[in-house]
């Protein structure tokens, strides 16, 4: 037998944690019986998961001498005082507080890098000085170990640890074949693993019991309060779960979890990887990459980034498998990235004071129209349509870097778009987006700190990945009428407030509040085009005026050069507008004013590789901050 079934039995992020627990055991039993253990594959088919693994398993192979170390137990100060009452001394686990030291440390060697190193970016690249300091800080496992404790479900973890530990290198075979027949058929029956446990454990005298408490850390629904089918009564306790599988999860949750506290609060999102189909090392090496280049942000952006991020990752993935198959001029068929993960399932957790509480659970995917990156070229398009949108994110801010109504709600418009399936929500972003950074420049007088704009090439690559699910898209984009209508919103707006703050151009008003008056009246299609209409009139008024202006003055009829020459406008045309009535009789009318709106504040060079590196970047210091809070709330508990 070569498959296992892991039955989704919670429909949250616990059934993920225990498909990856269980993948783990496998890998970890293979490589104790000298079989090929890479190769598992995970499998996720909608209600049902599963693992392959490269060999055939039987039941009768399930002995060994060796035993298989699963977990460490949580060691701090506190355990070790209650591990000492019952008798018990705390060994071969996660020494807590000299991992906090260690962390510590490598903050401080951090800071002292060149700012270019301190970066996201530098860690994906893995930099080889980066990779020095990095090779002398903590264990990897501990933002999940912090995140055990900071939830104060460190003796549940440890209890559940030590009795693994505890066992026999012939009762771990034992168990494990137990979990063998657990997982081998399609329905696993538990209440038979169960009773099947209780009766072994009598016989070896093991002690404690078969159901432990479901903790929230790794189980999001199944907290204190009412949890009965049909509700007859209330209850403040938890839910139980066979103790086997609780360990599994924990297993699973260090594999493919990432805890967060949120930036400015000890509010806590984790975020739990969902695999579609997977080698389990390709996973593993994507999840150490994310949470080396994701840091801590707000609530919303930070499901922003996760999802991003993500989606460099896989991106990354890409291009060493195309570099690789090229190499060995082995061409296969390639995949989209959504086929090797899905995105994230995240658990919001309120910081209650004297515990933390799940909130929300949802889930952030992946953007699903992400192109099929067969070549080298189109990987290099998609990082830095990623690095576009990368950047606009993580400046989205307020006053002090806080976010406000306007900030959130540009946000919230952006999450729907990855959540989603079709532009509009995107359009209705960059909208409103173009509207933010206009404003915000008039209030910024240093350039350098201006909001970056996004890119007419950006959004023409969203149009032409999403033309399979909507043709219709790069047909109003590619209409003359609707370019020249985008580009005298433009004109109007952030062109000319450039040239009046650094060339002290002013001889064209500058539209403020145009966004807000067209967006108003794109409810109605009539009143969307007077609206427009209006603003084009005066458009063309002044443009009209500032050429006659130039004509008298040079006494001939206008040429290109002239235009370009003195910095003037080319006006609107009827057939322009004619034209885009038109695209108003065949689209909603929210759709092609969020549209223009779109194109009209974006900017026309593309980003360049250069730009990217010379943008101020997130850097170590803050994300270290982040960290240091955590671990103070950390120190506290523990």
């Amino acid at each position: 037998m070569n498959r296992l079934y892991i039955n989704k039995i919670y429909d949250t992020s616990a059934d993920t944690l225990l498909l990856l627990g269980a993948a783990e055991l496998v890998r970890l039993v293979l490589k104790c019986l000298e079989k090929p253990h890479r190769g598992i594959v995970l499998h996720n088919q909608g209600d049902s998961q599963s693992i392959t693994f490269p060999c055939a398993l039987r039941r009768e192979e399930l002995q060994s001498e060796k035993s298989i170390f699963l977990l460490g137990p949580l060691i701090t100060a506190k355990q070790d005082e209650k591990q000492a009452k019952k008798g018990r001394t705390l060994q071969d686990g996660f020494d807590y507080e000299a991992e906090q030291a260690k962390q510590k440390t490598l903050s401080l060697q951090l800071k002292a890098l060149p700012v270019s190193l301190r970066t996201p970016e530098a860690r994906l690249r893995k930099e080889p000085d980066l990779e020095k300091v990095l090779a002398q800080g903590p264990r990897p496992e501990l933002a999940q170990y912090m995140a055990i404790n900071v939830m104060k479900v460190a003796d549940t973890f440890n209890e559940i640890v030590l009795r693994w530990n505890s066992l026999t290198t012939t009762q771990q075979w034992q168990v494990i074949v137990q979990l063998y027949d657990l997982f081998s058929e399609r329905a696993n029956n538990l209440p038979l693993a169960i009773q099947r446990w209780n009766t072994f454990a009598k016989e070896e005298h093991i002690v404690g019991k078969a159901l432990v408490t479901a903790v929230q850390a790794i189980n999001p629904t199944t907290g204190k309060g009412s949890n009965l089918p049909k509700g007859y009564r209330l209850s403040n306790g938890g839910l139980d779960s066979f103790w086997l599988l609780e360990l599994l999860k924990f297993k699973g949750f260090m594999v493919g979890s990432a805890p967060y506290v949120m930036k400015g609060s000890k509010d806590r999102k984790t975020y739990v990887v969902v695999p579609q189909v997977v080698e389990l090392g390709t996973l593993n090496s994507i999840m150490q990459d994310f949470r080396a280049i994701c840091w801590s942000s707000t609530a919303v952006k930070q499901d922003i980034l996760a999802a991003l991020r993500l989606t460099q990752v896989l991106v990354k993935h890409r291009r060493t498998e195309i570099t690789t198959q090229q190499q060995e001029d082995d061409q296969q068929d390639e995949q989209p990235l959504i086929s090797i993960v899905q995105g994230f399932a995240v658990t919001s957790y309120k910081d209650m004071g004297s515990a933390h509480a799940t909130m929300n659970v949802a889930t952030i995917n992946i953007p699903s129209w992400f192109p099929r990156l067969s070549t080298l070229q189109a990987v290099d398009e998609a990082e830095l349509f990623l690095q576009e949108h990368l950047r606009i994110i993580r400046r989205i801010e307020g006053y002090q870097g806080k976010e406000y109504s306007e900030e959130v709600t540009l946000l919230h418009s952006y999450r729907d778009f990855l959540s989603g399936h079709d532009l509009r929500s995107f359009w209705l972003f960059a909208a409103r987006y173009g509207s933010y950074l206009f404003r915000q420049r008039e209030h910024e007088k240093d350039v350098k700190r201006w909001l970056p704009q996004l890119t007419l090439k950006g959004m023409e690559y969203l149009v032409l990945q999403q033309q399979q699910n909507q043709p219709s898209l790069r047909t109003i984009t590619e209409k003359a009428g609707f370019r020249s209508i985008a580009t005298a919103i433009r004109e109007a707006t952030i062109r000319t407030q450039r040239r009046r703050s650094q060339d002290n151009d002013t001889k064209y008003e500058v539209r403020y509040g145009l966004e807000q008056e067209l967006m108003r009246k794109a409810r109605r299609r009539d009143d969307f085009l007077i609206a427009l209409n209006q603003f084009l009139v005066s458009y063309n008024v002044e443009t009209a005026r500032e050429e006659e202006k130039v004509a008298r003055r040079l006494q001939r009829r206008l040429t290109k050069q002239d235009y370009n020459n003195y910095k003037l406008r080319y006006p609107v045309s009827t057939r322009d507008i004619s034209e885009v009535e038109e695209l108003l009789d065949l689209y909603p009318t929210e759709l092609i004013a969020s549209m223009l709106l779109a194109h009209g504040y974006a900017r026309y060079e593309a980003l360049n590789p250069d730009e990217i590196r010379n943008d101020t970047p997130d850097t170590i210091d803050e994300q270290e901050q982040e960290q240091d809070n955590d671990a103070e709330t950390s120190d506290e508990e523990a």
